[in-house]
């Protein structure tokens, strides 16, 4: 049953139990009447058969009327007119039963595939209805939905956190698993963030609310996997197409067979099996059950044609600092220019990047922390994206980023020049600090390659990648030094923001047809995400961009999700494809044998949700792969 009698069951509540009531209502009252016949008096087994119907077979009617009022041909007609056809031949026993089994059948479709909604009302669950809040030094008890950002809370060992925030004071350990999947729990100390819906597990922690309600991750996360499940995957089109003129076809059929055979029974068998329920649930039930899979292990999918291109892809391009770097990047060295301090570089340098994410610009605030430099906030700042940040700083304008923000190293005198050089072969990232035009000084970052790289993308070479490169704005010392530590084969230097969408232009001609996948932080690299097949951002909570941007987010902020995807997305699309055929199949062996006589009209409605629960059980198994975890 695949019309709007389909949606028997609710997403909050398993099956609902009115529905549950009325089936069994229903079928009773067919057992009932076939036990007892005409015992009490002539017609009595009659009557309870048609009390049978209208229970059960009258909701598929209507619906399958309004869905004829609103032009929209779907396959509970063809029930609806077996059903019809069986009362007007007086076989009111089979009209019961098939009512009670096709209604049944729809209950088990919708428990069978309700797991990924019980995934979504868990997360729901994993947000506390109240918190502690601190007022003027005083405990209270306040709902969490009248939490404001800036409120300070209290929370316990063994409680939930609120909402999102930043720990004000105290030292614990949270179970994050919720929001990255990773089992071990993370310290967290002063300065640190939490997020909603994790588990206290140490010492009490007071917190200040930074995004409340909807905007926590936590709310993102919900929203966005309950969101997968209305993108329609790719092979839905084909589908759609196959049960537009599938209800047309099955009719003839049955017309057929009721000429041929002169048999009125097995017309309506015809109609019964014909149903392609088992195809119709084919790709759904497959990327639902795969969505859920994939949040469990930390990864988020915007939608099923997502999982498709995945198991299509065969070049990825990362990012470099952040992605294939742990993105914690440490200040080396400061050189300043003729006349300038070290100490005054790092506090112009500070006082620009204060309010930027940026992995550069944290070691940057932190190096400044560190040497005891006092950063103030600097006004009118503007982004240039893969180029770095301007502000003004006591009437000047000062600017802190690559080369190219000066008119690149050539605009820099000899000895910063030559710093520079040195840096660079050494493979780390220089920042050049800028006051009024006029070069400052060069600092010194650096960031260390993922631990887990290497073994990542060997992985992925093993899936049938065929290209995995590096796109990067930072300098081809730096660049080329990760690409071999991680056994990329491709990579790109020194590239702009519209630089890299050229790259992805240019690898489009040179390999038709695959599809190219983007792995990056969801910030600078916002533009690439977007214009990739597939955009997968590195380190998603608490990044609203990267949910905004990608199609993918890897919560886990770890490399070694790219496989398990990967082969998530070739087994879903290999589920699906089993699916369709087996369902076309089916549907064919079960009209040949209904119009053969081989199966009655109630044994027709047996074999139709025997087809459909098979299938359905097909994708359910999608829900405990371990596809990639290898």
């Amino acid at each position: 049953m695949i019309g709007r009698f389909s949606e028997l069951g609710t997403y909050r509540e398993l099956v609902n139990p009115w529905d549950l009531a009325r089936v069994a209502a229903g079928g009773l009252l067919a057992l009932v009447g076939y036990l007892i016949g005409d015992s009490l008096y002539d017609g009595f087994d009659t009557w309870l058969m048609a009390a049978s119907v209208a229970v059960n077979g009258l909701p598929i009617v209507i619906d399958a009327f309004r869905g004829l009022m609103q032009k929209k041909v779907n396959v509970d007609e063809l029930v609806s007119l077996a059903i019809a056809a069986s009362v007007l031949t007086g076989d009111f026993l089979s009209a019961a039963i098939v009512s009670f089994v096709m209604v049944l059948g729809s209950l088990v479709e919708e428990a069978t595939g309700e797991s990924a909604r019980r995934a979504i009302r868990s997360l729901i669950d994993l947000s506390p209805k109240s918190a502690t809040v601190i007022v003027e030094d005083k405990e209270q008890q306040t709902p969490v939905a009248d939490i404001r950002a800036g409120d300070i809370l209290l929370v316990k060992p063994g409680e939930r956190i609120p909402v999102d925030a930043a720990v004000v004071s105290g030292m614990t350990a949270v179970d994050e698993s919720s929001i990255t999947g990773e089992p071990i729990p993370a310290e967290k100390t002063a300065g640190d963030e939490v997020y909603c819906g994790t588990l206290n597990q140490g010492g009490a922690i007071r917190i200040r609310a930074t995004k409340v309600g909807a905007d926590t991750t936590l709310g993102k996360v919900i929203e966005l996997v309950t969101q997968a499940e209305a993108h329609k995957p790719e092979s839905l089109a084909l589908i759609d197409r196959y049960a537009q003129w599938f209800t047309p076809v099955i009719l003839l059929c049955a017309a057929a067979t009721w000429l041929w055979t002169g048999a009125i029974d097995r017309a309506i068998t015809v109609l019964i099996v014909g149903c392609p329920c088992a195809l119709i649930l084919a790709a759904p039930t497959a990327i639902v059950a795969a969505i859920s899979r994939a949040a469990k292990n930390g990864i988020l999918v915007k939608g099923g044609q997502y999982l498709e291109r995945v198991a299509d892809t065969r070049i990825i391009l990362f990012d470099k600092t952040g992605t294939l770097t742990e993105g914690d990047p440490k200040v080396g060295t400061v050189y300043a220019a003729a006349g300038h301090e070290e100490n005054e570089v790092l506090r112009q340098a500070a006082c620009i990047e204060q309010n930027s994410t940026h992995p550069l610009a944290r070691a940057v605030l932190k190096a400044a922390r560190y040497a005891g430099i006092t950063v103030r906030a600097a006004e009118n700042l503007v982004t240039e994206i893969g180029l770095g940040v301007t502000g003004c700083i006591d009437g000047c304008q000062v600017e802190v980023g690559s080369a190219y923000m000066g008119g690149g190293s050539a605009a820099l005198p000899g000895a910063l020049r030559g710093h520079l050089d040195t840096i660079e072969q050494t493979g780390a990232t220089p920042l050049i600090v800028y006051r009024d035009k006029r070069p400052m000084g060069v600092i010194s970052v650096s960031d260390h390659v993922r631990t887990d790289a290497a073994a990542a993308l060997a992985k992925l070479k093993k899936q049938g990648i065929e290209t995995l490169g590096i796109v990067s704005g930072d300098h081809e010392q730096s660049v080329r030094r990760v690409g071999e530590a991680v056994g990329t084969t491709r990579y790109w230097f020194g590239l702009k923001p519209d630089q890299k969408l050229e790259i992805i232009h240019q690898l489009r001609k040179e390999a038709p047809g695959s599809a190219i996948a983007f792995v990056g932080d969801g910030i600078n690299d916002a533009p690439a995400l977007a214009a990739a097949d597939v955009g997968i951002a590195m380190g998603a909570k608490g990044t609203e961009v990267a949910l905004e941007t990608a199609d993918i987010a890897l919560m886990r902020d770890d490399l070694a999700q790219l496989p398990f995807l990967i082969g998530l997305g070739k087994k879903t699309v290999t589920i699906i494809k089993w699916n369709i055929a087996f369902g076309l199949i089916f549907n064919l062996i079960a009209v040949i044998a209904g119009g053969g006589g081989l199966l009655s009209p109630v044994m027709g409605a047996v074999v139709h949700n025997i087809g459909s629960v098979l299938v359905v059980l097909s994708s359910a198994s999608l829900a405990l792969s371990r596809t990639g975890n290898k």
